[in-house]
């Protein structure tokens, strides 16, 4: 029979309940405190002198600047004080044309009267990056930087390097700002390993060429094939897309018979952004994924579920050799930490992806490239939800330094091996796929194509079926040379344009 607690303590047990609660609440209202700011620099370019001054009417906290060390105001750079999301405004009645940078953790900052922006709406800005050119727009009697630092929307004192500027003198020459914001060193740029990577813009069943001109202004140019050339010089296809650092890829990511660009931004945003394409030209970019291939990891883009769109592959080229996989919907990346292999490709190796079997899904592909006696192909086949176990397809190929590349170049829909010298012999081998390996050792389809210095890949450029050689010469000429495959060898070279993909442009 259960035995009821006394009166006693029944009370005893109510205090103890009305004490825990107290302490609930207590604990549930207290406020949390406010994140760090981030280190906030000068919104004007590094060692250029300012004075600053805040008038009665300044809105919030604000701050306006003017240049003191005998520089012309209107016309100079505004960069960001602190790295975040750029957003471009307009009020031609007060603020003129702005950009509002969202630091996160609820911090932003604010510029005010630009006369011209200098990056697109919704670009991820480094600090000290240009954003914009002062001027007068908006209700303004001169040209001026009108800056602002707020938190959750709130105007805040404002600070530079951890320095309150307060208290804000009224009228200028009274203070002055000299500038470190000298901007933030480039991550050192990612291992570029291009082993294929589709090119058909237009979708008329002919691999393109394109260039990412990366540094500041971050273009992308494409010129089509015709069949017989590559037509276009300065057609531009997106005016800001993959920065310098970033890796470029392309593939058809939504499955319409196109294919789209594809940027990976690695560093710790490890951002995945693509740029659809409409057939003349790449839309407005749009993310697609918010963590995969960080730091120096290698990606790759190809159908790994044979859904017929393209998926992302990264490699994490390092000891542990995962290999993780986020599929398309159409409209973005699916997944974040799914392994689909966890030892391929170390660090060393040269990965790839391949449909080397023709069942529809693209497979990995790693090349060891070590000297004769260790220069392995390996080979772990898709099975649409992972890759199976490495196999060795081939024992000696792509030796030392040589440019492996994959594509199918004898039309049988199975995806072969190539491997480009590019030296004085300038040579190129090939090992076409049985389905269960890569025959051939030292059949060689070409004897003089990709010199020193020159970037080769392969493309379909005539839409017969076969992979072609193409090769970008950069450096003086800046040449593009094509050898069509006959399916056994390829044909003599010829020029396809003479104007295309400088040295420091990434070239597919």
């Amino acid at each position: 029979m259960p035995r009821f607690p006394t009166r006693a303590a029944r009370r005893a047990l109510v205090a103890l309940l009305t004490l825990a609660a107290a302490t609930l609440t207590a604990v549930v209202v207290t406020p949390s405190p406010a994140l760090a700011a981030p280190n906030f620099k000068a919104p004007f370019p590094c060692g250029q002198r300012w004075t600053y001054s805040h008038h009665s009417a300044e809105v919030r906290q604000a701050l306006d600047f003017v240049r003191a060390d005998g520089g012309v105001t209107g016309g100079t750079p505004q960069v960001a004080s602190a790295a975040g999301v750029a957003r471009r405004y307009s009020q031609p009645s007060g603020a003129g044309n702005y950009i509002v940078i969202d630091h996160g953790g609820g911090w932003t900052t604010y510029y005010f009267h630009l006369s011209a922006y200098s990056v697109p709406d919704g670009a991820y800005v480094q600090q000290g990056q240009q954003i914009g050119i002062t001027g007068s727009t908006g209700n303004s009697s001169g040209a001026h930087v009108h800056y602002e630092q707020l938190y959750n929307g709130v105007g805040q004192v404002i600070s530079i390097n951890g320095v309150s500027l307060a208290p804000y003198p009224g009228q200028y020459n009274q203070r002055f700002l000299v500038s470190d914001n000298c901007g933030t060193p480039p991550p050192p740029p990612a291992p570029r390993y291009f082993g294929g990577s589709p090119t058909d813009f237009n979708g008329d069943g002919r691999d393109d060429v394109v260039a990412f001109t990366h540094g500041s202004l971050a273009d992308a140019y494409v010129a089509t094939s015709t069949g017989s050339s590559f037509a276009g010089t300065s057609v531009k296809w997106h005016d800001w897309f993959a920065l310098s650092g970033e890796t470029p890829l392309t593939g058809d990511v939504n499955g319409d018979g196109r294919d789209d660009a594809i940027v990976f931004t690695h560093g710790t945003t490890a951002d995945v952004h693509v740029a659809l394409s409409t057939g003349t030209s790449f839309a407005a970019s749009a993310k697609w994924h918010d963590w995969f291939a960080p730091g120096t990891e290698i990606p790759a883009v190809g159908d790994v579920n044979g859904d017929g769109r393209d998926d992302i592959i990264t490699f994490t080229h390092d000891t542990n050799a995962d290999v993780y996989v986020a599929l398309s919907t159409g409209t973005g990346f699916t997944g974040t930490a799914i392994k689909w292999h966890d030892y391929f490709s170390i660090a060393g190796e040269f990965p790839a992806l391949g449909d080397v079997n023709g069942d529809g899904r693209e497979d990995i592909i790693t090349f060891t490239q070590g000297p004769a006696t260790a220069a392995d192909v390996i080979v772990a086949l898709s099975t649409g939800s992972g890759f199976g176990t490495p196999q060795t397809w081939h024992d000696l190929f792509a030796v030392g330094t040589e440019q492996p590349r994959v594509g199918d170049i004898n039309g049988d829909g199975r995806d072969d091996i190539v491997t480009f010298t590019c030296n004085t012999d300038a040579d190129v081998y090939a090992a076409t796929s049985t389905g269960s390996s890569f025959t051939g050792t030292t059949i060689k389809w070409h004897d003089f194509f990709c010199l020193p210095g020159e970037f080769p890949y392969l493309a379909d450029a005539n839409g017969d079926g076969k992979d072609d050689l193409i090769v970008f010469t950069k450096n003086t000429t800046n040449d593009i040379y094509v050898a069509l495959s006959t399916g056994t060898t390829f044909s003599p070279s010829t020029k396809w344009h003479d104007y295309f993909g400088l040295t420091d442009e990434t070239t597919l």
